[in-house]
C-alpha cells in the first residue's frame, strides 16, 4: 500500500504512482469524499479537459452545460488511457 506523511501545515506529496495513474498534473484540483474512517478523492484537470475544445466545430450547437459534460467524459477517458 502507498502512503505518505502529512505535515504540521496539513500537506503531503501525493506519491508519483498514484499522480502516474491518474494522470494528475500541477493545476489539478482534487475532490474529496469523507465516509466514514476512509477518503476518497477525484481528480478535477481544470483547463486542461477544455483543451482543444473551441478549436473545431464540434459542439457548437451544444449548451454550455452540455459542453461542460463532455469536456469532463473527454477527460475522464483520457485520464483511464483509453
Amino acid at each position: 500500500m502507498l502512503h505518505s506523511t502529512v505535515t504540521s501545515k496539513g500537506q503531503t506529496t501525493i506519491p508519483g504512482e498514484v499522480r502516474e495513474a491518474l494522470n494528475i498534473k500541477p493545476g489539478d484540483k482534487l475532490e474529496y469524499a469523507l465516509e466514514a474512517d476512509h477518503v476518497t478523492f477525484r481528480v478535477h484537470s481544470g483547463v486542461r479537459s477544455l483543451r482543444g475544445a473551441l478549436a473545431s466545430n464540434t459542439g457548437k450547437t451544444l449548451s454550455f452545460p452540455q459542453i461542460r459534460e463532455a469536456a469532463a467524459k473527454a477527460a475522464n477517458h483520457k485520464r483511464r488511457g483509453r
